[in-house]
């Protein structure tokens, strides 16, 4: 199972981002990122991402991207990911998105 949907956010967690990881998310914000990560990758359930606090603005998106589940980090930055029953968290990716809103 692949845990993570970008090499850049495998390289900010794994602590040795290339320029692309810079400039996904700016290198101020990498330890953060990457404990952000870490938790995310050690939650246990679901159920226990719901529990994450308020300040993480844990949600579940909607519409064309049902099924992703993302934190938000320092106003316009995110970690999305999927969630996988027997693997947890699947697919994380990190950056900036600005997709149209399709969730009414």
């Amino acid at each position: 199972m692949v845990r993570f949907g970008s090499n850049e956010a495998h390289q900010i967690w794994d602590g040795r981002p290339n320029k692309a990881a810079r400039q996904t998310v700016p290198s101020r914000l990498h330890a953060k990122t990457a404990a952000l990560i870490d938790k995310v990758l050690n939650t246990a359930t679901l159920r226990d991402c719901f529990s994450y606090p308020p300040g993480w603005r844990f949600e579940e998106r909607h519409g064309r991207l049902r099924g992703t589940y993302q934190v938000r980090f320092d106003g316009q930055y995110r970690l999305r990911f999927q969630w996988d029953p027997t693997h947890g968290a699947v697919g994380i990716v990190v950056g900036e998105f600005h997709e149209k809103r399709t969730d009414g």
